[in-house]
């Protein structure tokens, strides 16, 4: 018949802290006398009602937990009431109305039910959600009956288990806990062992597990939480697990981390023990792995009596006897968010004094679930610590290894070992070694740099050698350059040998511009033997990935570099054979020096009709000698007179002679252009001396090493030209020659020019020389043109000057157009050659199409194409620069009488004309003349 089972309160005052007054204790005696009544008469039931209200303030006020299990031995040893005659009334009482006080107590037992699963729920939100913590705390009650049901063997499969915790005001008194939790071993949310193993053992534990049973509000914990102000540390952390097994009565307790391994699989990180200060991330045994591997995937807490006996959990995972548990209790640790942060286990519960297997109660699991609560605070708490620790470390790493790699260095070794200063003490590593791979190399790697830690008792800090294929470092640095992979390693005590000493190795390969381009591999070796832990981190991992990352960055800058240097190495050899090459012979140099150059009259400067067909190389040189003089260029900028000879001769050699147009002569003939230009009164009485001797440098060098081709043609095919300069490829080309041959020894012309002077000077000489580009002139024209009809072009604007010197260089360089009939038709015939022969490489070697006046099957619509040539881009410039400046107008007269003869070519009336006149001359002259002619 079931009894009352009660816990006694032996330190309850007569009127004690939990509200227990006079009148209720009186109460106890008018209840049992009015309960022997109410067997005889029929007031019984009423009495029995207001008994029972009273028994129920009684109870509820003193703070007394019921079971509604019993056992014959609670009635005289664990009943709990005072002794004396009241109390034997009640045990009287209670055996007479045995149904009655069932029925009391079972409603009793599922408010406190209802009740304590709310109070559960509300303690997970403590921390995080501080209004239902006050929210509880102002509801708080004196008392907290509790009461379970009767313990089965259920399969924890078909459980619904809700997190089992303490709220605040369950902890906050030491002798309440102690009182309210010592006998409770039922564990109704459990998987446990059978009612019968578990009665002994609930007979024989009267007292509470542990010393602390503050739950949440534990001072150890809340220490910790308030004076936590830097990452937890190995020892801390095995301080918590140590007071963990003393709260449960463990025989130890294990703590491991959730982490996410490369595949993004969350996992269990390294081991914490309570009785090892150090961490087994690669010794922990198999039952730990897969019993806290089920409390990570579940996410609820574990509790078994016997692991043995758990189908989960086989014999076969326990490697000795000695290593099998018995029980065992796995509780998660969560986060703010409610996620799986880690897991504690506790293993083997140990009740000194007792010689019957123990396990953990629901206690147990109450006051441990509890303490997670704020451990799982504690330990977030910790990590972010750590994180922005380490999130600050790698911040001045990054910010120092960028700098450093920005420097010079003389060496690879003398890079590497500056940038090692800075890992080698963050991840506290013992050496690091960086193999580099070479194409020079057949192997995969051509060598090793190997630096030690400052102070590290070896003597030689860095070392560079050729790697050993049988060293252990050079198979992991093989490992890792085929997988692409970061690669962690530690080695046992056993696998250490004396020829390699390596404890921990971190490696990860060293990525070019491409990801797959493998050109090194980095590695850490060996953690100092002051460290907590022997075992390379994530974190070192991440350091040395950055590492990798901005090594990868000084290696390819001082390979960069130093191809740089062989290329200016190169080039300045071939600016000392090019020197040579442009350099006029002693010879030719004493002849032009010595010789009494001619008057302009002499050579026709001053014509616009001027022509060079007739006159030799000696005499093309002596002429731009002449121009220079008369326009007073060497005594106003100190040219010295031979320096100025040899410059004229080297531009003479830059000219290539196996180009039918864009030769000498066309330089020659632009240039005297330009001179007779400036002799005119209006542009020679507005331009500054700097501003003559700039275009007549530029119009003498505007087509400086011409290869007979436009810039179309170079695109085309791809020359070197084109990718080094983009647009307006020859132009550029051009005005590095002339700075090449300015720079040149003995042809240093501007040598004697100021800083300003000379910077402005080869600034105007450059923009002279892209104007000759057509496509330039076709794109300022329009200006130039609206300013000549307005009449508006001002000499005192910088920008009108500089318009008005880029479309004089264009006329210059068309003045072809302009010259008398017989030297127009001549050169129109050798632009037509070097067209079509740029026409016949576009079409046979590049097989695209030509332009149709560089196609040689149009040859017979030269005239036409002479005459569009002329509408479309001399006669406008021409007209144009007659109306700025009246003495230019021949140049526009001879542009329109040519255009006249080429309509008539174009017509067919200029052939006949210049027949007749062919036949005249034949006929006064003899025979052989006449062959002669012909």
């Amino acid at each position: 018949m079931p009894c009352l089972h009660s816990e006694s309160l032996p330190s309850l005052p007569a009127e004690g802290r939990y509200g227990v007054t006079s009148a209720c204790r009186g109460s106890q005696g008018s209840r049992s006398k009015s309960a022997k009544k109410g067997k005889n008469g029929e007031k019984g039931s009423c009495v029995e009602r207001n008994d029972r209200e009273k028994e129920q303030r009684v109870i509820t006020s003193a703070g007394w937990f019921f079971s509604p299990l019993w056992t014959p031995g609670a009635k005289t040893q664990r009943m709990g009431f005072r002794m004396g005659k009241d109390s034997e009334k009640v045990k009287a009482w209670l055996d007479d109305h045995s149904d009655s006080a069932r029925s009391y107590f079972s409603r009793s037992s599922r408010h406190w039910m209802h009740d304590c699963v709310e109070r559960a729920q509300a303690a997970q939100t403590l921390i995080t959600e501080p209004r239902s913590r006050w929210t509880i705390l102002g509801r708080r009650r004196v008392s907290h009956p509790l009461c379970v049901p009767s313990r089965g063997h259920v399969h924890p499969s078909t459980m619904e288990r809700p997190h089992s915790c303490l709220s605040v005001h369950q902890t906050d008194d030491a002798v309440c806990l102690d009182r309210a939790w010592g006998h409770s071993t039922n564990f109704p949310f459990s998987p446990c062992v059978s009612r019968s193993k578990c009665l002994p053992h609930s007979l024989s534990s009267p007292r509470p597990a542990g010393q602390c049973m503050r739950g949440e509000s534990c001072n150890f914990m809340m220490r910790l939480f308030g004076g936590l102000i830097r990452p937890l540390q190995n020892k801390i952390i095995c301080q918590i697990l140590q007071h963990l097994s003393e709260i449960t009565q463990a025989q130890r307790c294990c703590l491991s981390m959730t982490t996410v391994d490369k595949t993004g699989v969350k996992c269990l990180g390294p081991l914490f023990q309570s009785d090892e200060e150090s961490v087994y991330g690669y010794t922990q045994a198999e039952w730990d792995k897969c019993i806290m591997g089920y409390v990570v995937s579940t996410g609820r807490p574990l509790n078994i009596s016997d692991a043995r006996e758990d189908p989960r959990f086989q014999i076969e995972l326990y490697e000795r006897e000695e290593d099998r548990p018995t029980s065992i209790l796995s509780v998660p640790i969560l986060n703010h968010k409610k996620e799986v942060i880690g897991v504690v286990m506790a293993v083997n519960k140990s009740r000194p004094g007792t010689c019957v297997g123990s396990f953990f109660s629901e206690h147990d699991e109450k006051v441990l679930s509890s303490h997670m609560l704020l451990f799982g605070l504690i330990l977030e708490n910790s990590q972010l610590c750590e994180s922005s620790e380490q999130e600050r470390k790698r911040n001045q790493v990054l910010l120092e290894l960028a700098q450093l790699v920005s420097h010079d260095y003389p060496s690879v070794d003398d890079m590497l070992i500056k940038l090692a200063a800075v890992i080698l003490p963050v991840t506290e590593a013992q050496f690091c070694t960086v193999f580099i791979s070479d194409d020079s190399s057949t192997g995969p790697f051509s060598k090793m740099v190997h630096i030690k830690h400052k102070e590290s008792s070896c003597s030689d800090q860095c070392s560079t050698k050729d790697y050993d294929g049988n060293d252990i470092s050079y198979m992991y640095a093989m490992h890792v350059r085929n997988s692409m992979k970061t690669l962690n390693i530690i080695n046992r005590a056993s696998q250490i040998s004396k020829v390699s000493q390596i404890r921990s190795l971190v490696g990860t390969p060293l990525r070019g511009k491409q990801r797959d381009n493998i050109i090194g591999v980095c590695q850490l070796v060996n953690k100092m033997a002051f460290t907590e832990t022997e075992v390379f981190s994530r974190a070192d991992e991440h350091f040395l990935e950055d590492f990798a990352v901005y090594c990868a960055l000084g290696l390819q800058k001082f390979n960069t570099e130093q191809r740089a240097d062989k290329t200016r190495a190169k080039l300045a050899v071939t600016k000392e054979v090019l020197s040579y090459q442009i350099s006029a012979s002693q010879e030719e140099l004493d002849a032009l020096e010595e010789v009494v150059i001619p008057s302009a009259d002499v050579f026709c400067l001053l014509d616009f009709g001027f022509s060079d067909f007739d006159m030799s190389q000696t005499a093309m040189t002596q002429a731009v000698v002449r121009m220079f003089l008369d326009l007073n260029l060497p005594q106003e900028f100190s040219i010295d007179h031979k320096t100025l000879c040899q410059w004229v001769l080297s531009v003479q050699k830059c000219y290539r002679s196996n180009v039918v147009y864009h030769n000498w002569s066309h330089a020659l003939r632009t240039a005297q252009c330009m001179f007779a230009m400036l002799q005119t009164k209006e542009l020679k009485s507005n331009f500054s001396s700097l501003e003559v001797l700039a275009l007549m440098i530029a119009s003498l060098c505007h087509d400086l090493d011409h290869r007979g081709v436009n810039n179309s043609y170079i695109e085309r095919s791809n020359q070197p030209l084109a990718q080094l300069y983009g647009h307006s490829s020859l132009e550029h080309h051009h005005y590095d020659m002339c700075l090449l041959i300015l720079n040149n020894p003995g042809s240093q012309i501007l040598s004697s020019l100021s800083l300003n002077e000379y910077k402005a000077c080869v600034l105007m000489i450059e923009k002279h020389i892209l104007a000759t580009d057509l496509a330039v002139y076709i794109e300022k024209r329009t200006k130039f043109f609206k300013l000549a009809q307005s009449n508006s072009c001002l000499w005192t604007d910088d920008g009108h000057r500089e318009l008005l010197r880029s479309m004089l260089m264009t006329a210059s360089d068309i003045s072809a157009i302009t010259k008398p009939w017989p030297v127009q038709k001549r050169i129109a015939e050798l632009v037509a050659t070097e067209f079509y022969a740029q026409g016949d490489r576009e079409k046979y070697e590049l097989n695209i199409q030509p332009m149709h006046v560089m196609d040689r099957e149009n040859s017979s619509r030269l005239p036409h194409m002479q005459v569009d040539y002329i509408d479309g881009i001399c006669s406008p410039l021409f007209e144009a620069l007659a109306n700025i400046c009246e003495s230019c107008s021949p140049l526009k007269e001879g542009c329109r009488r040519n255009r006249k003869h080429w309509q008539q070519l174009a017509d067919g009336k200029e052939d006949k004309k210049e027949e007749e006149e062919r036949i005249k001359k034949m006929k006064g002259k003899t025979d052989g003349e006449r062959e002669e002619a012909s």
